[in-house]
């Protein structure tokens, strides 16, 4: 396995382990909101929005272990009967499409983090962007993802 492959594979572990790590979070925030408001009867205020954030960071995490699986949502209608080099052509400018789609979101989520910066969420001692750099960073992931993507699409195409 090569250095580069060898870090990527590090990197999905990192990414898997995160998900779990929130998931877990996400369950257990959900069990202790269940006691303290139906068995304590004294409802935790922060929870919404804690598992807000958490629920947000899943999301955009998911996108990059979705990308590297190649199990995204995708629907090919047109492709189906194309010639393979059409096809092939075809999925190599969807897979530029979807990078620039990512450049162009990850970018401009840059703006949404400025304009968060100083307001604190409601009860926790926590400002907006704690939530919004999910989006560069799960941009930025999801690119890289397609990124080897693209490779290994270049490469299919040349031993073709």
């Amino acid at each position: 396995m090569s250095r580069a492959a060898s870090a990527l594979r590090g990197l999905d572990r990192i990414v898997e382990f995160l998900l779990f790590a929130i998931l877990a979070a996400l369950v257990a925030i959900g069990g202790l909101q269940v006691v303290w408001r139906f068995v304590l009867s004294n409802p935790l205020a922060w929870v919404l929005e804690v598992s807000v954030i958490l629920m947000v960071w899943a999301t955009m995490l998911s996108g990059y272990v979705g990308v590297r699986r190649n199990s995204h949502l995708s629907a090919d209608f047109v492709g189906l009967s194309m010639r393979p080099r059409t096809r092939w052509l075809l999925d190599g400018f969807t897979l530029l499409l979807c990078l620039v789609f990512l450049a162009v979101y990850g970018w401009t989520s840059l703006a949404v983090i400025d304009a968060m910066e100083g307001i604190p969420f409601t009860s926790i001692p926590v400002t907006q962007p704690a939530l919004y750099w999910s989006l560069p960073i799960g941009a930025v992931l999801m690119a890289l993802a397609f990124l080897v993507r693209l490779r290994e699409h270049a490469v299919q195409g040349q031993a073709a």
